[in-house]
This record gives C-alpha cells, structure tokens and sequence, in this order.
C-alpha cells in the first residue's frame, strides 16, 4: 500500500466517525409538535359572546352567568351582552340567572362563539307573573335587628331600597352593607329607606350590625320564604341565595330590579341613581 492510498483511507475512516456522532437538527413541524406536548405550554382560550333576554324578550342587563368549576362569573351589560373567556376544545357548563327567573343551565360546545340565552320567569305564590317593573311589591312583615317588626305597607309615601343578599359576614355582602352605609346620607336626602334582607337570624344581623356599624335595619327571612314571595333566584349553581335589589316607589311599586351575584357595588351605584329620577 503507497502512502497515498493509506492517507485516503485514514480520512475517510475519521469522517466515517464523525458522521456517527452528529446528531440530525429535527424539523421544525417535530419541534413544534414537542413544543405542543410539554406540560408548561400555555393554554389557549376563545372569546364566548352572548346575549340574555327575559321571558318577555326584552335584552336584559345585570342577569348573572357562572361558568361551572370555574371563577368566572360576570354580569350582562345594559344591552344585555357578555363576554366570557374559556379554554379552547373544552365543553363548559353555564348557569345564567336573574331576579324572578328561574337559573338556567346550559352546555356549551368546545369553541363555541355565538349564545342567546331565553329566561323563564318563576310563578311565585300569589303573583300572577314573575315581580317586574311596574307591579306593586307583595306586602310582608319581618323582625328588625331593632327588635321590632318591618311590614312594608307601612312605609308608603316614600321609597324604599330592598336589597336582598346571601349572607352576613362574607366579603360581598360586607362590601355591599358598608357601600350602603357609607353613602347611606345621600339615600337618606332622596327620602328612601334602606332595607337589607337575608335569611340569617336576628343574633346574627345584630352582630353584622355592630361589626360594621349599619345605620339602616336588616330582616330576618328565615327559611327564605320573603325570597320566594319575590321571586329571587338562588345563584352558584343554586348553592347560594341571590343578590338581587328592588328599588319601591312612594306607591311601593317597583320602578328598578337588579340582579348580580359579584358586582355588589353596583347595586348601591345602581339604587342611587334610580332614586335620583324618582
């Protein structure tokens, strides 16, 4: 063997090995797909929109949605619109509810886009349709955490703020009892009273009372049975009493209903403004 030969040999054996040891660069179709099946990658969501009507028809605002096993909760706007953003290839469940509706669930498809939602009111003992805007409020009498008794007919002449809520001590009701007491003057100066309902006893109220130093009376509705005479739909899934508010003319009409779990403020803010049109 001359040298040349044995040189050609000895390089082509050195390459040879190389060539063993370097790694081929994957596609990027394979490194997009491995980018896909890491547990770290970001999950994708889609924007719901839809529109809630009540049994009339009507578009209808402050109905509350909740997104089953999840956070989300929102409320519709005054057009009745919402949004809500969920997780793509993912069907959802969605409660929707409003004050003297019944709550209506509904599954939603994976990527769904589009949804109307069509309230049905709740017939309750003695009304001949679901409380809305115009009917006179049904009469009723509950104990005070004064210890005296509220009955409604006897508060004619001047309006009156029924706000219902679930329960004393949680972080919204706290928020929407101290929103009515801090602007409870202005409510005042608009000639209204301020009534807060919730089925907790009256030991109870007396302590929220003190806690936060409430300047209006909170009713005892034990049982719930106040709830049902005005038609105020459980929210959640139906694991909570809803939050609903009943603006009352001097004639104890209803001139103003709004029904929303999570936007505690705006029942004060809303209330406010009613009565300022009075």
């Amino acid at each position: 063997m001359n040298y040349s030969l044995a040189f050609v040999l000895a390089l082509g054996t050195v390459f040879a090995g190389q060539a063993q040891t370097v790694k081929t660069r994957p596609s990027a179709a394979l490194l997009a797909m491995q980018g896909n099946t890491g547990s770290s990658a970001p999950a994708l969501t889609y924007r719901l929109a839809g529109r809630v009507f009540d049994p009339e028809g009507n578009p209808l605002p402050g109905a509350t949605l909740l997104v089953k096993g999840t956070s989300q909760v929102v409320s519709t706007d005054a057009a009745g619109n919402f949004t809500l953003e969920l997780p793509t290839r993912t069907p959802n469940t969605l409660v929707a509810g409003y004050g003297g509706c019944e709550d209506l669930t509904l599954p939603l498809g994976p990527n769904q886009l589009q949804l109307n939602v069509h309230l049905r009111p709740i017939l309750a003992d003695g009304l001949a349709h679901a409380l809305r805007v115009g009917d006179l409020a049904p009469d009723f009498d509950l104990p005070t955490t004064a210890g005296t008794t509220f009955k409604l007919s006897e508060h004619r002449g001047h309006p009156v703020v029924l706000y219902f809520y679930p329960k004393d001590g949680s972080s919204g009701c706290t928020k929407e009892a101290c929103s009515f007491r801090d602007q409870y003057q202005d409510f005042a100066a608009l000639g209204a009273e301020v009534i807060g309902i919730s089925s907790d006893s009256e030991r109870s109220h007396r302590q929220f009372t003190a806690k936060y130093d409430l300047p209006f009376p909170l009713l005892s509705d034990n049982g719930g049975q106040l709830r049902k005479k005005y038609a105020v739909p459980r929210a959640a899934l139906g694991l909570l009493p809803g939050r609903v508010t009943y603006v009352l003319d001097g004639e104890g009409r209803v001139r103003y209903v709004f029904n929303s779990l999570s936007e505690a403020n705006e029942h004060v803010i809303n209330a406010k403004f009613i009565l300022s049109t009075l």
